[in-house]
């Protein structure tokens, strides 16, 4: 499939690279841009103006265009691009866009779609509407987001509480709320067994158009479709096949389509159920068919309830840690005091939608939207209490937690073919307890600096146990990327942020103490000790300098062209897109390629999506994240 799409779909897309012209496109998604009155697009390509072409039916991403809104139709002449390798690379491909584009004249608004696609849209946004119409902010925010998949009145605290629970997939309609509404459909007893397979294929048809058939929902409704197709024919899905077929069937849509988080996310969890059950099975085979003890069935009771969420949190784990997400460690709890609660407020939340558009109807829409914004209150405190528990984030540092999961795999495999099976699960534990063990020796006295925020003004974050110092600059974006770094490492809030903005327009992240380079005058300096990280923070006239040593490792961040007078001579310079001046560094950290970089005669380090350097001080210093010989070619 992915052969047959790539060769159908992405060469021909690929080929415009490079390519100017004049083409009719759809607006598929519009953001705000950073400028007024501009928006961060996707377009879709309809066809050629001027020329007799036959385009691809590709999407592509403008980072800036007129403001818009989707379904609207334009002529417009695009310079086509290839995609920049950063973070958002196997994002964009997995999502259909191939290519970036950035306009040449002003484009020209001919329309607006009438395709079923903005038809399914506006009937979500008027559903969600119906569903929080008469509920608080929060209240309505979580119900209309669980019931329709709309999460546009979602705020950052609901989302973060969700997050660090491990719930945020409550959120997102996926096949956990069609098994929720779908599970009384279930089951052949009864006259009304064919009737009821129908109705649960109706309604699954029904998600899938209300969330625009969306990739999560889209996976499970093609199972759950197989399923309930089986039962009106007597015949039993086979889980494993479901799954395969729903895989195949979601690679004609796009054949980066495993490329998506979510996608694999998903997959890990239904495989991690269905092993669940799997397990279930085999122990209830084994007990004879006679009258079972209380004890046996307080066990299998319990084992029914924890296996599962146990399994998917497992099977999702090395996803998340691959993807760079953050970990929870109170998952499993708040599953088990969440899921219970999440299915009635789906249904009551659907219930309000449906009833909304019935003129007569209001009473029962008021009603069942009353029951569910009380269910999705108390599941908001469900998720503000496991958020603030002590293991909420768990600050897992990724390749070495891969390994020690992957060793504590293999040793549960072994034991499970060679010993009793029952105790296989017992073979990891050894090896995890040395796995924490061994990192925290590890971990201690070890600096971790990381590069993050936007290629033109990286920021730097440097944490050393439990303490974190930042050399800030940029806007929100990168305050919300030190703050999330930050906390991924455990630490809630950096003992110093070094503002090296002099006309900020935002505030920096939260510390315990802020120092402001706009505060200096010309040459002033100031040193700042956090654990073995010596700062010095140096005012210059045409910009700011923060030298950082660590038991003699020195690292620059310079801001500005940054002329000091005389060289500065350091082992690494974290830069942006001005070229700094007397700055004579061993190896450049960059996130772009600009011209000046290869005159500096430096080892230069192009990571697009952040670097991590991790420093022993006084022993050794490792780069991570990008590539040494990417930049050579980026440069050329």
């Amino acid at each position: 499939m992915q052969c047959i799409g790539f060769a159908l779909c992405v060469r021909p897309a690929f080929s415009l690279a490079g390519r100017k012209l004049d083409v009719l496109a759809e607006v598929v998604s519009a953001e705000p841009g950073f400028a007024e009155d501009t928006a961060r697009v996707r377009l879709k390509l309809l066809a050629s103006c001027g020329a007799d072409e036959r385009l691809p039916h590709a999407l592509v991403s403008a980072k800036v265009f007129p403001s818009c809104e989707e379904g609207q139709r334009f002529r417009v002449s695009l310079a086509f691009e290839s995609l920049e390798k950063d973070e958002y690379f196997y994002s964009s491909l997995a999502d259909g866009v191939y290519l970036q584009a950035e306009y040449q004249e002003t484009p020209e608004l001919v329309g607006e779609s009438g395709s079923f696609r903005y038809v399914l849209s506006r009937f979500q946004e008027r559903f969600a509407a119906n569903v929080a119409r008469y509920l608080p902010n929060d209240e309505g925010a979580v119900l209309a987001a669980m019931a329709s998949g709309d999460k546009s009145r979602l705020t950052g605290k609901i989302n973060d509480d969700y997050r660090d629970a491990g719930i945020s997939h409550l959120l997102v309609v996926s096949g956990l709320h069609l098994s929720l509404v779908c599970g009384v459909f279930a089951t052949r007893t009864g006259r009304l067994w064919r009737v009821r397979s129908a109705a649960a294929i109706l309604l699954v048809l029904f998600m899938m158009g209300l969330t625009g058939f969306s990739p999560s929902v889209l996976r499970a409704g093609i199972g759950a479709l197989i399923l309930h197709l089986g039962s009106l024919f007597l015949r039993s899905a086979d889980t494993l096949t479901s799954m395969g077929i729903a895989a195949v069937l979601i690679s004609f849509q796009g054949p980066y389509a495993v490329c998506d988080l979510a996608f694999q996310l998903s997959f890990a969890a239904a495989l991690g159920v269905v092993l669940a059950g799997e397990s279930l099975k085999m122990m209830q085979a084994k007990q004879s068919d006679g009258k079972r003890p209380l004890l046996y069935r307080l066990k299998e009771e319990t084992l029914s309830l924890l296996l599962p969420t146990v399994f998917a949190a497992l099977f999702t784990l090395p996803v998340q840690l691959l993807g760079g997400l953050s970990v929870s460690g109170v998952t499993v709890l708040s599953n088990l005091l969440a899921l219970p609660l999440a299915g009635y407020c789906v249904v009551f939340g659907m219930l309000a939608g449906v009833c909304g558009f019935v003129p007569g109807l209001e009473f029962a829409a008021r009603s069942f939207s009353l029951l569910g914004g009380l269910l999705a209150k108390l599941l908001n405190a469900v998720a503000a209490l496991c958020a603030g528990l002590p293991l909420a984030r768990l600050p897992l540092p990724r390749d070495y937690s891969l390994i020690v999961l992957a060793a504590s795999a293999c040793a549960v495999l072994c034991a499970w073919r060679l010993g009793p099976k029952r105790l296989a699960w017992l073979a990891a534990l050894p090896l995890v307890m040395l796995g924490v063990v061994w990192a925290v020796v590890l971990e201690r006295g070890t600096v971790e600096l990381a590069v993050l925020g936007t290629a033109a003004s990286p920021c730097v974050a440097a944490v050393q146990d439990g303490q974190a110092l930042v050399v800030f600059r940029g806007g929100e974006s990168n305050a919300e990327d030190v703050q999330e770094y930050l906390q991924s490492k455990g630490v809630d809030m950096p003992e110093w942020v070094i503002d090296l903005r002099t006309d900020a327009s935002s505030a920096p992240p939260t510390a315990a103490h802020t120092l402001l380079l706009k505060d200096f005058a010309v040459n002033e300096a100031k040193t700042l000790p956090v654990c073995d990280i010596m700062a010095t923070v140096i005012r210059l006239r045409r910009g700011g300098l923060v030298l950082l040593d660590v038991g003699g490792y020195k690292i620059a961040v310079p801001v500005g062209a940054a002329n000091t007078g005389s060289p500065v001579r350091v082992d690494l310079a974290v830069t942006g897109s001005i070229k700094p001046a007397n700055l004579r560094a061993e190896t450049l950290i960059v996130r772009a390629a600009y011209d000046w970089q290869a005159e500096q005669g430096s080892d230069v380090y192009f990571a697009p999506r952040g670097a991590r350097a991790l420093i022993r001080p006084g022993r050794a210093a490792v780069l991570k994240g990008g590539n040494y010989a990417l930049q050579q070619n980026a440069v050329a």
